[in-house]
């Protein structure tokens, strides 16, 4: 076979712009779509590229019937493979509930989860999926030492829709509650927040590139009441932080609500303040066996391999590093 494979790509535009760029150098004929919405005309302008792909790569997707999503699985007859990411996968529960779920969607398309806890979610609304981490870039090198100042991360999108899932009074309840303890916020800006801010809050607002805030910090709090993997929390325990998450992962502190979530940094401050706080080995060695990027990347492209033509299966025998 002459050509390369194609492989449409919709949904997040981080990881469908990176992933565009590195599965083209792994031998994919690979193009990053803008996800058009509900726009009828912009669906539309997709037509041609979506009918040329050999594979068509949702990140997020829809499951209600009469979603844009469930039109494309009612024309094409080619692979489709949706990578389910955290709110979605909660939208297609409720989705379910009020019976509008696409049984399309739901048997026809290759169905993937970035979190575990979500393959059990999506089967219970008859969805089968497996469990396939999306590649993370994470940073190279030995981390930073941790700083002179206890320092904490605290993590409350801005747009309130998202915020739905975020326990935003137990977030803004800790500055008050530690108030020799400076608080960083991202990426809300402080005029999005309720009231006015205790003096140890700093909330930035959007910020470009985090490597010079996870350096600040000796911790990071995400608390959600629904999750997929958190990128972020990763991200932290790559460069030996602590973080205190809602959801489990080895070297991270498990805990939910004011209580559960004050106690756990009041416990991380106290061994700050008695010199025992050291940069968080487990975590980093966690993530770093099981999010290497290149691994999960070289999964992902097989993963999508296996959906083709037995004649376009073989990867590329060095792929590049792009």
């Amino acid at each position: 076979m002459s050509r390369r494979p194609r492989i449409a790509i919709l949904g997040l535009p981080y990881f469908g712009e990176m992933l565009a760029r590195q599965l083209g150098g792994r031998g994919w004929e690979a193009a990053f779509l803008a996800h058009p919405g509900r726009s009828v005309s912009g669906w539309l302008k997709l037509v041609p590229t979506l009918a040329r792909a050999d594979v068509v790569y949702l990140i997020g997707s829809r499951i209600e019937k009469g979603s844009p999503q469930d039109r494309l699985m009612q024309f094409r007859r080619g692979p489709v493979a949706i990578h389910w990411v955290g709110t979605d996968v909660l939208i297609a529960a409720e989705e379910h509930a009020r019976g509008r779920a696409s049984q399309r969607i739901a048997t026809r398309a290759v169905h993937w989860c970035d979190a575990p806890w979500l393959v059990d979610e999506l089967r219970s609304i008859g969805v089968r999926a497996g469990h396939l981490p999306l590649p993370i870039p994470l940073a190279a090198g030995e981390p930073p030492p941790l700083p002179a100042v206890f320092r904490a991360l605290l993590y409350l999108p801005v747009d309130a829709f998202d915020r739905e899932v975020f326990d935003m009074e137990t977030l803004l309840r800790l500055p008050r509650e530690f108030p020799d303890v400076p608080f960083v916020l991202l990426p809300s800006p402080a005029e999005s927040l309720p009231g006015s801010l205790p003096p140890n809050l700093e909330a930035r607002g959007w910020v470009d590139g985090l490597d010079s805030v996870y350096r600040e910090i000796s911790c990071m709090v995400r608390l959600t009441s629904h999750d997929g993997t958190s990128f972020m929390v990763v991200e932290t325990l790559a460069r030996g932080r602590q973080a205190i998450w809602t959801f489990p992962m080895e070297g991270a502190i498990q805990a939910e609500g004011f209580e559960e979530v004050a106690e756990a940094l009041r416990g991380l401050i106290r061994r700050h303040h008695a010199g025992e706080l050291g940069p968080n080995s487990e975590g980093r060695d966690f993530v770093l066996r099981h999010f290497d990027h290149q691994t999960l990347l070289a999964s992902l492209d097989e993963h999508l391999r296996a959906l083709l033509p037995a004649e376009f299966r073989a990867a590329p025998t060095h792929p590049s590093r792009v």
